[in-house]
């Protein structure tokens, strides 16, 4: 009887101990995270770390623009002059000369242009129509006619305010202008110095960095690299079609409404075309004054009007085809990175957003295809092929 009793106990005992096990899972259980949100935590993890990175990459970039601005700049320079480079040195030319003899030829152009564009607009200045008095008659009787009918003293009055405004702009000319300016100028010389040693050197620095790297990725990253050469290269072709394309269309309309300085203002156009934003103003600007002087108030409203008309066309349609078509994304990559680099950097932003965008894209799917067509060496245990 002892011993029955005893096994009764055992047996209530486990069965008192699975209860209350059995207990404690409903309880776990019933506290326990859903698969879907514990997921979902997991996601929003990574994406605020991802965030986070990417904020403090775009910080350190800003902080460093004085230095990235220009070096992007020379990057997009030397990729354009490499072939011209590249072919004279096929031909013997010491490697620094074929660095410098195209960006010297460049600089010749630039240079020749202006001088003409400046002795162009200089005789066009000095001839009797364009005197300060015969272009103040012009804009009076353009102002007391249909449709703003206004008096000789109202006249007066709106001149004495624009000379007042302009007076007030030039005075406010301060330390932050200035240091402005010096930071545009050395980042232009930082720029020129930098295209000619890419030019002489950068295919020596690529080859060292990727010398560097592991050798089961050393032939994709050399890949990707000149994807993004290549990239860069297509991008300064597609600008300067777009200013070609933007001088002709002007050009055209100029001389349907008979406006003096036809070609020293499509050249100014097509070179204005490089840079976004503040070069449309300037050229549509120089086209409008000089339609002004030399022609008269209506022909230099019709040139403004031209003028929006064909940068609207470009920026929203023929940029985006033509940039587009030339590094391979598309037109909406194009568009939004144009305003996103605006938004965040300004001229030079909208500047060099989509060949920084482009090239990231070219960049990753060289790579990725480098992985698709050999497979991943690091992963299958085969040796990447050397470089």
């Amino acid at each position: 009887m002892g011993s029955e009793d005893t096994q009764d106990d055992v047996e209530s005992s486990d069965d008192a101990e699975r209860s209350s096990d059995s207990s404690s899972e409903r309880d776990r259980s019933s506290l326990a995270v859903p698969i879907w949100l514990d997921r979902t935590a997991a996601w929003a993890m990574r994406l605020i770390v991802i965030a986070i990175a990417l904020g403090g990459l775009l910080w350190l970039t800003l902080q460093l623009r004085a230095v990235l601005i220009p070096f992007l700049v020379a990057l997009l320079v030397a990729s354009a002059l490499r072939p011209v480079a590249a072919a004279l040195e096929r031909h013997s030319v010491p490697r620094s000369l074929a660095a410098a003899f195209p960006l010297l030829v460049l600089g010749a152009i630039g240079a020749a242009a202006g001088w003409f564009v400046y002795r162009s607009t200089a005789s066009t200045l000095e001839s009797d129509e364009v005197t300060e008095a015969a272009v103040r008659e012009r804009v009076e009787d353009w102002l007391m006619g249909s449709p703003f009918n206004l008096t000789t003293s109202q006249i007066d009055e709106g001149e004495r305010s624009l000379r007042s405004w302009l007076s007030s702009g030039i005075g406010s000319f301060g330390p932050e202008q200035a240091a402005l300016v010096v930071q545009v100028v050395g980042g232009a010389l930082l720029a020129a110095v930098l295209s000619f040693f890419l030019l002489k050197d950068g295919a020596q620095i690529w080859t060292a960095i990727t010398s560097r790297v592991n050798p089961a990725r050393a032939d994709s990253v050399h890949r990707s690299g000149q994807a993004i050469s290549g990239t860069l290269a297509a991008y300064v072709r597609s600008i300067a079609l777009t200013g070609i394309a933007d001088g002709v269309l002007i050009g055209i309309g100029l001389w349907l409404l008979d406006v003096p300085l036809v070609l020293p203002l499509v050249i100014l156009t097509a070179f204005a075309g490089l840079f976004p934003l503040v070069g449309a103003v300037v050229a549509g600007a120089a086209a409008s004054l000089v339609a002004l002087v030399a022609v008269g108030p209506s022909t230099a409203f019709w040139v403004v009007i031209l003028t929006l008309a064909v940068q609207q066309f470009e920026g929203n349609v023929m940029q985006p085809l033509i940039v587009a078509r030339q590094v391979s994304i598309h037109p909406v990559v194009v568009l939004l990175s144009l305003t996103a680099g605006g938004a965040i950097a300004g001229l030079a932003g909208a500047f060099l957003a989509v060949p920084v965008v482009a090239s990231l894209i070219a960049a990753v799917k060289a790579f990725s295809a480098e992985m698709e067509v050999g497979g991943d060496p690091l992963e299958d245990g085969v040796d990447a092929p050397s470089g």
